[in-house]
C-alpha cells in the first residue's frame, strides 16, 4: 500500500463567469457553509445567486454516518473538481474589472456536487485484509518478477518490468531493516533502481517503511534519498470497512543538492474482496483506498487518492488507480513460479 488537490483549495468566481452555484446533493450526506446560511440535503438541489462583490462562502460536504466524503465532482462547469476538503468561493477579486462585474448579471451556472462513498463492506466480501498478505515477499532470498501496463499520452500501452529482491539487511535513518532491490526496465533496458528499507513483524501483519534510495540508469542520471520519520505504516490486519490513520513526514534530497521536506496525514481504508479483470486474468482481490493531505514548505495542503487492489492469496498488487494515472498487472513469478 502506498500514497494530490487543495485542501480548503480558494477558487476564484471571477476565473469561472458564474453568477449562480447548483448543488445536487446525493444519498450520503448533506452540504452546508460554515456561515449558517445553506443546508442542502441529500435528494436536494440548491441554487446560490452570486450577485455582489461580497460573496465569500466556504461550502463544506457532510457525510451522513455509513459515509465519507470522497470528493467535489469533476464534470463540465464543476466547481472544486476533484478536491476532498472544503470549497472556499468568493468574488471580492472582481472590484474594478467591468468584465468581470458584467458576469454577475448573467444567468451562468456552474455546479458544486459532492461525492459520498460508502465506507460499509455493501457488496464487497468480508474476508479480512490478511488473505491478501503473503509474508513470502518480504523473506531473505525472495525475488518477485512482474510487468505492468499503463496508457500511454500518445495511445496504446507503456509496458514496464519489475524485478524485486530481498538482499539484505542494515541500519537505515537509524532503525534496523531489511533492504529490498527493485529494477524497473522496459524492453529489457534498466530505467531504474530503488532500494527500500522497512521492516516486518509477521504475526501483527504490519510493516514499516523507513525510506528508499533511488536512482536513475538513464540519462540524466539522478539519485534520491527519502527518509520517513517516524515511518510510513502498512497494515494487512484490517476487517472490512475498517480505516486507520497516520502521520508521518517525508525528507527528500537529491544528488544536486536539492532538499525538501513534508508532512503527510494518511487515512487507509480496506473495503473488502471483490472479483477484478486485468491483463493477467481474472481475480478475487482486496480493495484498499489510500487517502493522503500532504503540506510542504509552501504550507499549502494538497490531497490525493489511491485506490490499489491486491490478489488474495500471494499478494501481488493487480491494479493502482489515482485521479491521474493506472497500471494493472499483466504477469509475474514468485521465486520463477508463475502467479
Amino acid at each position: 500500500m502506498r500514497r494530490v488537490a487543495f485542501s480548503g483549495v480558494i477558487v476564484l468566481l471571477m476565473a469561472l463567469s458564474a453568477c449562480k452555484i447548483s448543488i445536487t446533493v446525493p444519498e450520503g450526506g448533506s452540504v452546508a457553509t460554515e456561515s449558517g446560511s445553506l443546508n442542502c440535503r441529500a435528494g436536494s438541489t440548491c441554487v446560490v445567486d452570486v450577485v455582489d462583490l461580497f460573496f465569500d462562502e466556504t461550502f463544506v460536504a457532510r457525510p451522513a454516518e455509513g459515509y465519507r466524503f470522497a470528493q467535489w465532482q469533476k464534470q463540465h462547469r464543476g466547481l472544486c473538481g476533484g478536491n476532498r476538503t472544503s470549497c472556499r468561493l468568493f468574488t471580492s477579486g472582481f472590484a474594478g474589472n467591468d468584465a468581470l462585474l458584467a458576469f454577475l448579471d448573467n444567468n451562468e451556472v456552474f455546479f458544486l456536487n459532492p461525492v459520498f462513498a460508502s465506507t460499509s463492506p455493501g457488496s464487497y466480501g468480508s474476508e479480512p485484509l490478511s488473505a491478501c498478505f503473503n509474508p513470502a515477499l518480504f523473506r531473505q532470498g525472495t525475488r518477485m518478477i512482474s510487468e505492468y501496463r499503463r496508457p500511454s499520452p500518445f495511445g496504446g500501452y507503456v509496458v514496464a518490468e519489475f524485478d524485486q529482491l530481498i538482499d539484505g539487511s542494515g541500519l537505515f535513518g537509524g532503525n534496523p531493516a531489511t533492504r529490498m532491490r527493485l529494477e524497473q526496465r522496459s524492453d529489457g533496458n534498466l530505467l531504474a533502481t530503488n532500494l527500500t528499507w522497512f521492516s516486518i513483524n509477521t504475526g501483527a501483519q504490519q510493516l514499516r517503511y523507513y525510506g528508499s534510495e533511488a536512482e536513475t540508469a538513464q540519462p540524466p542520471l539522478t539519485s534520491a534519498t527519502v527518509v520517513l520519520s517516524p515511518f510510513k505504516l502498512n497494515r494487512w490486519d484490517l476487517a472490512a470497512g475498517e480505516s486507520f490513520q497516520q502521520t508521518y513526514s517525508s525528507a527528500v534530497q537529491d544528488s544536486s543538492g536539492t532538499s525538501s521536506s513534508q508532512t503527510l496525514e494518511l487515512t487507509t481504508t480496506y473495503l473488502g474482496t471483490e472479483v477484478i479483470t486485468v491483463p493477467g486474468g481474472t481475480y478475487t482481490a482486496c480493495r484498499v483506498q489510500e487517502e493522503s493531505v500532504e503540506t510542504s514548505g509552501t504550507g499549502v495542503p494538497v490531497s490525493s487518492l489511491e485506490t490499489q487492489w491486491y490478489a488474495v492469496g500471494n499478494g501481488f498488487l493487480l491494479k493502482a488507480e489515482s485521479d491521474d494515472s493506472v497500471q494493472e498487472f499483466i504477469r509475474g513469478t514468485i521465486d520463477g513460479v508463475a502467479q
